[in-house]
């Protein structure tokens, strides 16, 4: 007979019980984790504390048992580097955009011999450069308001379907849970360096109004380009491993059934990638 475990004692009770026989309590049915095994509750009901580090990688690996240990042990710290490491991406992203653009430069200050060069090693690259870096700390701040706008209306979300979780530990599970969100744009940035052609006329910053006109084209040959779209598909793949980890969150972090889990991550996921495609 498959058996698993009360939530409540850890004692063994027959996969279809809905009463634990040993502490009497009430227990959810888990058809879900009967249908799709990867859904399955970690064996043990404590494991070994996990720094950081050891979290950021075990949510991708074994997220059962990181979402437990980040359940029983809340911090703010993960969720903040992954934060930062969102950000100083992104600008990762805008300065392999970057290195697609080629600019006039001159060659030799006496004859005023006039030669092409990437964006990024131009005079002009320092700006481009600084702009960057100006990205990562608003990137940042508005990493930080997604993180709390999403924690209250996770928590909201899981308070209705009778979670019992704090607020720290909701704000646990919806930053480690956007993992695979920085993993796709890490890909993101190397498809851009490979696979994207480069922009296809010479920038000319000798022309006073060469940076006012490039500026809204090269954005517009980026966002239309296929290789922008193929990265906003991914991105939405992201999301949806993201749903697939907020189900072992809520269920570890509110002590939810994994069928309850499942329902808040899918309304979440939907109102992620709504919300993705919207500001599109």
């Amino acid at each position: 007979m498959t058996m698993r475990r009360c939530e409540f004692c850890d004692s063994p009770v027959p996969a279809d019980a809905t009463i634990c026989p040993v502490c009497k309590e009430t227990i959810a049915e888990e058809t879900l984790e009967r249908i799709l095994p990867i859904l399955k509750r970690p064996e043990s009901p404590e494991v070994k504390f996990m720094g950081t580090r050891e979290r950021m990688w075990g949510v991708i690996r074994k997220p059962g048992a990181t979402y437990r240990d980040i359940g029983q042990r809340p911090d703010g710290a993960g969720p903040f580097v992954i934060i930062l490491i969102n950000a100083l991406i992104v600008a990762g992203l805008f300065l392999s955009l970057s290195s697609k653009v080629t600019t006039n430069v001159i060659v030799n200050t006496t004859t005023f011999e006039i030669g092409q060069t990437n964006l990024l090693t131009s005079p002009q690259g320092g700006m481009v450069w600084i702009v960057a870096l100006v990205g990562i700390m608003s990137n940042l701040m508005v990493g930080l308001i997604y993180l709390l706008v999403g924690t209250i209306f996770a928590h909201f979300a899981f308070k209705i379907t009778g979670g019992t979780g704090g607020k720290m530990k909701t704000l646990s599970i919806v930053g480690y849970s956007m993992m695979p969100v920085i993993l796709v744009r890490l890909v993101a940035i190397l498809v851009i360096l490979i696979g994207m052609p480069a922009y296809p006329d010479i920038v000319d910053f000798f022309d006073g109004g060469a940076l006012a006109l490039i500026t809204p084209a090269v954005i517009n040959w980026a966002y239309t380009s296929g290789i922008w779209f193929a990265i906003d598909v991914m991105t939405t793949g992201a999301f949806l491993w993201t749903g697939y980890l907020l189900i072992f969150g809520i269920r570890e972090a509110h002590d939810t059934s994994t069928l309850w889990a499942a329902l808040v991550a899918i309304a979440c996921v939907i109102v992620l990638v709504w919300t993705f495609w919207q500001v599109h």
